[in-house]
Order: structure tokens, then sequence, then C-alpha cells
């Protein structure tokens, strides 16, 4: 099940800049090693940085959004200093255009 999921660091206050691109760092290894695992139940498709905001969005395909639930609430390494915007379900396209060639029957 693929996901758009938007991000906006949420760090001011809490942590340092120096220590918000320590765990960056490791959220970044994090993302790298789940794009094009198929064993992995969150698969990156691809990650984003927003010029000039405090916002990453990707592109994850997930086996369910429990799955989705468990590796932004607990794994990944910034889950602290992550608001998440928008966490929006999609659906292919080619797909969609087929239901309605044939008036959602």
């Amino acid at each position: 099940m693929l996901f758009y999921v938007q991000m906006k660091w949420n760090y001011q206050g809490r942590i340092s800049q120096d220590d918000l691109w320590t765990i960056e760092a490791k959220e970044g290894s994090h993302a790298q090693s789940q794009e094009g695992q198929t064993k992995d139940p969150v698969k990156v498709i691809g990650i984003y940085k927003v010029a000039s905001q405090h916002r990453v969005i990707c592109i994850v395909d997930a086996v369910s959004v429990d799955a989705l639930d468990r590796n932004s609430m607990g794994i990944l390494p910034m889950k602290e200093y992550l608001e998440f915007e928008h966490v929006w379900a999609l659906r292919d396209y080619n797909v969609f255009m087929e239901d309605v060639k044939k008036g959602f029957k």
C-alpha cells in the first residue's frame, strides 16, 4: 500500500542544530537502508527534503497501515522530532481509470 508522508522537523528549543544533524544522519541511513528492500514491512520509494523548509516528504510502500504506524512511531531515529503533517494512502491512477471506464462496477 503506497502512502504519501509529509513530516516537519519539530526540534526548536528541544535539541541543538548540531544534535539535529546527528540524528538526521541516522534517519537518512535508516531510510536509505529501506530503499528497494522487499523484505521490510515499510519500503522507501522516494524521499525528498523540501527546499528552504524544515520538511521532508516520503513516498513509502507499507504492507499495512499498522506497519507504517510501527515504523513512524517506534522505529524512526527522528520519531521524537517529527510532526507528521499529512499521511495519505495513494491509489494507482491506472487502476482508478479502469474503474472509471467500468463505471465503478
